[in-house]
């Protein structure tokens, strides 16, 4: 138990490590937090298109229109998937790349998902799929049952998933030889994956408090008529929120990569080299050892 306290406390320290010496790895997060951001508000334009009457002068409430709002909810849900894959695949390959000893760009990143463009779509598609029916079973059942069916199975898919996208990466495996593949890495570094991630998650969590009482503080200003200090408040909550958000997406990418760095070479400690050093790997490239 020591050992994995000791160990899942290197593994937490190296992705923020990482991220301060490397600012481009926040770019990654940053292009999917953005690219969701516009897929969510095409749905809901397209949404009120089809389905309410008469908005925009479309063909809202008719049958047609309904069945072409499910299917447009659908595609929008996939596309969300497949950019928080394609991102995710873009920063573990930047971080693995890192990981074993280069200074990799953001283009080195994107090169590592581009490769494995097409099994990291049918991935998207299958958690898409996952995630809608666990979604669709919750809210049959509805209630308590419903609830706890949406958050296990949630919490299940999402712990037998965890090592996906480097097992898409690395080794080249479909989607259901890697489901039991990632499966095994998570239950080999069971104990270290659940501290490590529980430490990101309670730093940031202290960030978020943060944010959110100078929040309410700068609320309570404006409401005394404060304006100022209310609006300084306010504004430094809502950059402080965003800055923590886009630094827990990237440290929890990068810990997800040097988990698994960990899982099939027994590594911990990063190989890396002097920051004046520069590579830059072919397609595809990026495997877990140098």
């Amino acid at each position: 138990m020591p050992g994995t306290f000791s160990d899942s406390w290197k593994l937490t320290k190296t992705s923020f490590r990482l991220i301060a010496e490397d600012r481009a790895l926040l770019v990654f997060p940053l292009v999917a937090g953005l690219s969701v951001l516009g897929i969510v508000a095409l749905l809901l334009v397209g949404e009120f298109f089809l389905v309410v009457p008469g908005a925009f002068g479309g063909p809202g409430g008719s049958t047609p229109a309904l069945v072409a709002g499910v299917v447009l909810f659908f595609a929008a849900y996939f596309a969300m998937a497949f950019v928080s894959a394609y991102a995710t695949g873009a920063l573990v390959g930047a971080a693995t790349l890192k990981l074993n000893g280069q200074q990799p760009t953001a283009a080195d990143g994107w090169r590592v998902a581009r490769a494995h463009l097409g099994r990291l779509a049918v991935w998207a598609l299958l958690t898409a799929t996952v995630g809608l029916l666990i979604q669709a079973i919750s809210r049959r059942v509805g209630g308590v049952g419903g609830l706890v069916i949406g958050v296990a199975g949630g919490a299940t898919w999402a712990v037998a998933t965890y090592f996906m996208v480097p097992v898409i990466l690395y080794e080249n495996e479909g989607a259901w030889k890697g489901l039991a593949r990632s499966g095994h890495l998570f239950v080999s570094t069971f104990g270290r994956s659940l501290v490590s991630n529980l430490a990101v998650g309670l730093l940031l969590g202290a960030g978020i408090f943060v944010a959110f009482l100078l929040g309410i503080f700068g609320i309570f200003e404006l409401a005394g008529g404060a304006w100022v200090l209310g609006f300084v408040l306010v504004g430094a909550a809502l950059v402080i929120g965003v800055g923590v958000a886009l630094v827990g997406a990237a440290a929890e990418g990068i810990l997800r990569a040097a988990l698994y760095r960990y899982a099939t070479t027994g590594r911990i400690d990063p190989d890396l080299l002097p920051s004046g050093y520069a590579s830059s790997p072919g397609p595809g490239a990026a495997a877990p050892l140098p």
